[in-house]
């Protein structure tokens, strides 16, 4: 059993990690004009800037669509970059709406962080590891719609499809990527630290592992994925900070041991917030069923990555009743 001062991260850190930096330029979303509030991936071709690259020729600028000139372009730096360093596109995606989205909005986020998360559910709604509710099922096909749009049009398939392990981004995931056109088959691999801040929400206790591969049989699990939920406690809420080493030892993983240049990852919106921060990406707020494709350049750097100091939970006191 671990305890509050022990790092709530699986497995030993490698002795090396990896530093990040964002290339701007080639998203709208990595710019600071961009205002997120009122910005819709789904009309702006997942926020592509339309521009030249050194790797056009002029009939190539005039005549391809934008997309294979940026993969073109992406692949060629990749290529060129040196020892110790790699270029990666991470489309982003956050999951739909979830039964656990529409309890906080009917009971208030302060009623539902002091006590009804920390329920399975009440009434008629459930929500621990919550499902996606038909609203978050249609904003997963929506983003499906935009992806079989593109794809046609040279938008880079992903190589790896990275998925939390909770039943709600799984769902995104199939929603969204089942039944494409892609050249390499869809194929979710769980990754354990690729979930949503951990602890006293039942929301983001994630199911055991005979249940996920009872409901999500094409699903692959990294190697070491554990039978019950480990990291989840009902007493202890993570920090912030706690988040962003977890999230950056998953992206020293993948930076590691995935040789693609174009990878999917649906996730959470505080994981997806933690990653852009440790990507060292402006902050994006994702709606639901959102999307953010970031252009990342990842540097080997020899050491364990840095563990935080220890913090209390990331919680205000939590109510024994409905609160008033």
């Amino acid at each position: 059993m671990s305890t509050p001062d022990e790092p709530r991260v699986p497995a030993e850190a490698p002795a090396f990690h990896f530093e990040y930096s964002v290339l701007k330029g080639f998203f709208m979303q990595s710019e600071d004009s961009t205002d997120d509030s009122g910005f819709d991936f789904k009309t702006q071709n997942f926020g592509l800037i339309n521009r030249s690259y050194d790797t056009d020729s002029k009939a190539e600028n005039e005549q391809e669509n934008p997309w294979p000139r940026f993969e073109r372009y992406t692949r060629h730096i990749n290529a060129a970059a040196q020892d110790g360093e790699s270029i990666k596109v991470l489309f982003l995606g956050r999951h739909g709406q979830g039964w656990h989205n529409v309890a906080e909005a009917k009971y208030g986020t302060k009623a539902w962080d002091c006590y009804y998360s920390t329920l399975p559910g009440l009434s008629n709604l459930v929500w621990a590891d919550a499902h996606l509710t038909p609203l978050g099922a249609q904003q997963a096909l929506a983003a499906h719609t935009l992806w079989k749009t593109q794809l046609p049009l040279g938008l880079p398939p992903p190589e790896t499809h990275y998925v939390s392990p909770l039943t709600r981004t799984l769902q995104t995931a199939d929603l969204t990527f089942t039944n494409l056109p892609l050249s390499i088959p869809y194929t979710p691999v769980v990754k354990e630290l690729l979930r949503e801040a951990l602890g006293i929400h039942t929301c983001d206790q994630r199911s055991t592992r005979s249940q996920i591969a009872g409901a999500f049989p094409h699903a692959v699990f990294e190697p070491g994925f554990a039978e019950e939920d480990m990291l989840w406690r009902a007493d202890y809420r993570e920090p912030v900070s706690a988040r962003r080493y977890r999230v950056a030892r998953l992206l020293d993983d993948v930076f590691a041991s995935d040789g693609g240049v174009f990878l999917s990852l649906t996730a959470h919106s505080g994981a997806i917030a933690s990653l852009l921060e440790v990507l060292g990406h402006r902050g994006f707020a994702l709606e639901t069923g959102g999307v953010i494709p970031v252009l990342v350049r990842g540097r080997r750097v020899e050491g364990e990555r840095g563990v935080p100091p220890w913090e209390p939970s990331d919680s205000g006191p939590l109510c024994d009743g409905p609160p008033e």
